[in-house]
């Protein structure tokens, strides 16, 4: 007796939105603790420069290192910095497609809600109907 939710379809289709949403997220998270995990190796190997032996060669080699490295954690900042914007973005778009299939299924608990308790009022007239003939029938008898 109960019709159907007639935004069902559309409420499917923003859960596999929401789910997308979700993965999106969870790899730019991933990216971004990649990033962190880069950056963190990258600050070891800068650390890992002691002191430089007193020789000139050395010398310049331990300055192109720190050079080359310090570089590196440079690049890394500004990717971390990006991929954190997009991890930022991808959460955004996810907190939207959930409130929008929250929003529907509360729409659709509220159409359960109403079509159950229309069914419970047809099944009662029924039952006062057959009553009421019943007792018209003994009162005829």
């Amino acid at each position: 007796m109960t019709r159907g939710f007639r935004l069902d379809a559309l409420l499917r289709v923003r859960r596999v939105q929401e789910e997308q949403a979700r993965s999106v997220l969870a790899g730019r998270n991933a990216r971004l603790r990649d990033s962190d995990a880069l950056r963190t190796r990258a600050l070891h190997e800068l650390a890992a420069f002691g002191e430089p032996g007193t020789d000139l060669d050395t010398l310049r080699a331990v300055a192109a290192g720190r050079a080359s490295i310090e570089a590196r954690l440079g690049e890394l900042r500004m990717l971390r910095a990006a991929q954190a914007a997009e991890a930022e973005e991808a959460r955004a778009a996810h907190e939207a497609a959930d409130r929008r299939v929250r929003a529907l299924e509360r729409l659709e608990t509220a159409h359960l809600t109403a079509a159950a308790a229309e069914d419970l009022r047809a099944e009662q007239l029924r039952l006062d109907e057959l009553g009421s003939a019943r007792a018209a029938r003994r009162e005829g008898a």
